[in-house]
């Protein structure tokens, strides 16, 4: 039997190529695969593609593929055989979701890479095997953009039964990037809701019994989503909520459901939902779902913690008074008192500035944090009073997703680094414990005033990478590096290591890796393995070494069977700096560290052990590490041993190359990257306050 799949394609490359190979991988050959223009400038839009493809299709079978959904090696195959043994039924495949390309999903690259999903069927025209005799005269209505769907698989209900083969499935993958590649279900538009309501009336007039049926459970699904505010399995499509205006439109499509086939919908609350828009009482209709929300969010008789919280955040603390002398400071989620805040926040003491002082800070940190000021500890009722009402935040992280951006407030974003991996909108897969991590980044970084760049190369990137208007990011230095340009004699080295316990006899290599997005455990939470075995410490006898792991590495395995007394683990100490000027070498990888480390001018060696699996299957790469890095590239342990044993002068070259790029990378060298962002912040909230008459 010969298969003909028909695909509407309008963007997205690297999606239709897994399509493609899965098709080309599908363990069948009497294949005919028709790729039909869905340009979304075209109003007649996906439902015009998939009917030009039927017109020209000419398979027994025909499947509908949507170009960014793909099969796994040999399912297609399978599928045509379980069609074979029912040549006169629908074969319904299982329906799995996905944020992930293919060979992630085959090679298992991530833990839980796909989900079981569950679409009406009313909805779902694709990834269903379907004999091209049930449907050579129905096409499918032209004048809906969305949810065309619902008059063809009515009448296709009732043409024909549906087998499901729950062993073979077809993968649908949501896009990670729904700013500027949207798919279908993901685009934004007002008009959703009528064309639903539309063509839910068209489709009503067509049913009779299984059709009917598959249309309340259709109804039921949808409008239970738009009152709840829910997007559906793990972020498919989006939540379309129902409005005053849309009462009348949702009445007329749902009057012509029998009232015995809404009694004998499954779910109670969908009915429930069903049976007062259809009389009209959208004011019941709301009452319900909401019902529907607290069971799901309530977690015992009163709720959880993080609820109360919240609640408390929203209803009292955002009513508060901004207060304009409050600074709210955060490194690293609350982690560490480091990077660029803290030395702004040493600037604003040094030049006592009149102003109340708070640090995110967990309680492991407090005590390294100088000067007059008030800690809060990340999470609590305390945290979120601080984010609420301070007049001036700054950050070197995201802020959390609840935080709610007020007038008068003035958010100063210092990011933690020069880039070498790419970062968000540059990347084209993500793998990491939130697959909708570039809308989150993106709506989270809408809330900053300005971004703090420390070069010329980073605001480049910044710019299209965190899709950044330029005017909104500053190139002023980083503040960490104040210290680094100012500090770097051997006097500080020698104090540095006697107050960190660290040999005198040894040369301190210092170990800072970045993480590994395929590697997480939860939220920011991230497992690291060494990639040493036993054997190297004895190739090294004369070094010691110092590892600083990746903040978002909770814990490193093995470090003292690599090692023995060789190394101190080091990630949890606070300022890096110090760990840079105590040292004589930096190992790293893909980190940013090392932009930062070639001011003291002292080698550095890249150990690239997973060089093709970074720069292919994870993140990538902003440039080639041969030609830019100011240090060797090795990739094996022997040649890490043997770069670690090479003469000092050996390192020179790779140094003066990265030099001569100026202050491309390196940004201003007078170490007052500081007191510039004091004085901008300053400048810049006062224009901001002056304008908040109500808080005055």
């Amino acid at each position: 039997m010969k298969l003909s799949i028909i695909i509407p394609y309008y963007r997205g490359e690297q999606y239709l190529r897994d399509c493609l190979a899965g098709i080309r991988e599908g363990g069948y050959e009497d294949v005919e695969v028709i790729v039909c223009d869905d340009d979304p400038m075209d109003p007649l839009g996906t439902a015009a593609s998939r009917n030009r493809g039927l017109e020209r299709c000419s398979g027994d079978l025909v499947l509908f593929l949507d170009s960014d959904d793909y099969f796994l090696p040999g399912d297609i195959g399978r599928a045509v055989n379980s069609a074979e043994r029912f040549p006169d039924s629908v074969i319904v495949l299982n329906l799995r979701g996905t944020f992930y390309c293919r060979d992630a999903v085959i090679e298992k690259r991530v833990p839980e890479s796909y989900f079981d999903m569950e679409i009406p069927m009313a909805m779902r025209a694709v990834g269903l095997i379907i004999p091209r005799k049930l449907i050579s005269q129905k096409r499918f209505p032209e004048r809906f953009r969305y949810y065309s769907e619902l008059t063809f698989m009515t009448e296709l209900s009732e043409a024909a039964e549906f087998v499901r083969v729950s062993d073979i499935s077809y993968y649908k993958r949501i896009h990670n990037d729904p700013i500027n590649c949207p798919s279908l279900s993901q685009e934004e538009s007002p008009v959703r809701i009528g064309q639903f309501c539309s063509s839910f009336y068209d489709a009503n007039k067509l049913g009779k019994k299984a059709g009917l049926q598959n249309l309340a459970l259709c109804a039921g699904y949808f409008f239970e989503k738009c009152l709840t505010g829910d997007n559906g399995p793990k972020g498919l499509g989006r939540s379309e909520r129902l409005k005053r205006d849309d009462c009348a439109a949702v009445q007329k499509a749902l009057e012509g459901i029998d009232i015995g086939v809404i009694k004998n919908m499954p779910d109670k609350g969908q009915k429930k939902i069903i049976e007062a828009l259809r009389n009209g009482d959208m004011g019941k209709a709301q009452k319900i779902a909401n019902r529907i929300v607290f069971k799901k969010k309530k977690k015992g008789l009163f709720g959880s913690k993080d609820q109360w919280r919240l609640l408390f955040y929203r209803k009292l603390a955002l009513r508060m008074r901004v207060r304009k002398d409050m600074i709210f400071f955060e490194s690293f989620n609350g982690d560490l008192y480091g990077d660029s805040p803290r030395y702004i926040y040493e600037k604003y003491i040094e030049n006592a500035y009149d102003r109340k002082f708070v640090w995110s800070i967990k309680k492991k940190g407090r005590k390294a944090i100088p000067g007059s000021h008030r800690c809060v500890k990340p999470g609590t009722l305390r945290y979120m009073f601080a984010l609420a009402r301070a007049g001036i935040l700054v950050s070197n992280m995201r802020q959390p997703s609840w935080y709610v951006k007020r007038s008068g407030q003035f958010f100063f974003e210092t990011w933690h680094g020069t880039p070498l991996k790419r970062l968000v909108f540059d990347m084209e897969e993500v793998y990491t414990a939130s697959p909708g991590y570039k809308k989150i980044f993106y709506d989270q970084s809408r809330k900053w005033d300005y971004l703090l760049s420390g070069n010329t190369y980073s605001t480049d990137i910044f710019e299209h990478a965190f899709m950044m208007p330029k005017e909104r990011i500053v190139q002023l230095g980083y503040p960490r590096n104040d210290r680094l340009k100012a500090s770097a004699d051997e006097s500080v080295k020698r104090n540095l290591r006697e107050k960190l316990g660290l040999p005198a006899d040894k040369k301190i290599i210092l170990y800072a890796p970045t993480w590994r997005d395929n590697k997480f455990r939860g939220s920011g939470d991230y497992e690291m393995k060494l990639p040493f075995d036993k054997d190297f410490i004895k190739k090294v006898p004369d070094c010691f070494f110092m590892l600083r792991m990746h903040y978002f590495v909770s814990e490193t395995d093995g470090v003292g069977g690599v090692f023995g007394d060789n190394a101190v683990d080091m990630s949890g100490y606070d300022d890096i700096n110090d760990l840079y000027l105590a040292s004589d070498m930096l190992i790293t990888d893909y980190s940013s560290v090392f932009f930062d480390y070639a001011l003291l001018e002292r080698p550095i060696i890249f150990y690239a052990y997973d060089e093709d699996e970074y720069k292919g299957e994870l993140r990538g790469l902003y440039f080639d590490m041969e030609s830019y890095c100011p240090g060797p590239v090795v990739r094996t342990q022997d040649e890490l041993a043997g770069a670690l044993n090479m003469d000092p002068d050996r390192f020179g070259p790779y140094l003066e190359r990265y030099k001569a790029t100026g202050d491309f990378f390196t940004g201003p060298d007078d170490a007052k990257a500081s007191q510039r962002a004091v004085e901008f912040i300053e400048e810049k909230y006062g224009s901001v306050a002056s304008e908040e008459k109500r808080y005055d």
